[in-house]
């Protein structure tokens, strides 16, 4: 009978020790991402996880839990991301002890169209009179792609806010009037004037807005840094502080703002990372 409980306890010791010792993380990441393109990193491990975060582009989010898998959607913006090897670190207790990886990712050059557009001079060069609103309307959309609070990656692939074929892709060099205007910093879906928008994924509403260049406007945040952005709107049906389900009805696209005819503009930004949604729609 003692030495049956002995072999127990040398067991149960065993069991624990080996426990004990297994505090392997497994972070998932790719070797190489084109710029301007999105892409998923996930954390998990056998151990209790806490306080997770990720950090990519000298910005960072917190990170929660689903199914115990820590996962987050990351991207480069083609305004300021270049070619070449990139630090990405993910850091966190485990039971109790810190740990952190290093790693890179290589960025590559991705070749975006030119586009054409021809508006209305009034809707190319503002007036100076709509300066400070024009001013304060960009503070409001920095601050609201800013928007950090702790999360997981959503449920992919995105639903596709409007049904309408896309009439504008992501990367575009945009020329209005002649004139280069920048890149284009999301999709263009075609959607006639009353066409049901829908959300992405669930989330919380952190800005809307009737806004010069972008018209009426809802942004949500998705968490863990991800923030979708859905513009020109002929009509936005929720608030600032509402939570949203994956395809629930925000309001009703427009031509709204400065715009070429209706249609509806989306976006996706992490941390203010402005990267392609289409491939996380198919």
């Amino acid at each position: 009978m003692k030495r049956v409980i002995s072999v127990l306890i040398m067991m149960l010791l065993l069991e624990t020790s080996l426990l004990a010792a297994d505090k392997t993380v497994t972070v998932a990441l790719p070797v190489q991402a084109d710029i301007g393109q999105p892409f998923l990193v996930s954390i998990r491990s056998g151990s209790s996880l806490q306080d997770v975060s990720v950090s990519w582009q000298g910005k960072d989010s917190q990170l929660t839990t689903d199914n115990g898998v820590f996962s987050v959607l990351l991207g480069t913006d083609l305004k300021n991301a270049k070619a070449g090897k990139s630090e990405i670190r993910v850091s966190a207790m485990v039971d109790g002890e810190f740990w952190e990886h290093r790693d890179e990712i290589k960025l590559v050059a991705h070749k975006y169209p030119r586009e054409n557009l021809t508006v209305e001079v009034e809707k190319l060069t503002p007036p100076k009179s709509l300066s400070e609103r024009i001013k304060k309307e960009a503070e409001l959309g920095r601050a609201a792609i800013q928007t950090n609070t702790p999360g997981s990656a959503p449920m992919l692939p995105l639903l596709r806010p409007v049904p309408g074929s896309y009439t504008s892709v992501y990367g575009k060099s945009r020329y209005f009037n002649g004139q280069f205007k920048g890149r284009h910093g999301g999709v263009d879906m075609r959607a006639p004037v009353g066409t049901p928008v829908k959300a992405a994924a669930s989330g919380k509403v952190v800005l809307t807005g009737d806004f010069w260049f972008a018209g009426k406007c809802v942004y949500i945040d998705h968490g863990a840094g991800l923030i979708s952005f859905y513009c020109h709107m002929s009509k936005v049906s929720k608030s600032k502080g509402d939570d949203v389900g994956r395809g629930e009805t925000i309001g009703l696209s427009g031509k709204s703002g400065r715009v070429t005819g209706p249609h509806l503009h989306f976006s996706l930004s992490w941390r203010g990372e402005f990267f392609d949604p289409a491939p996380l729609l198919k």
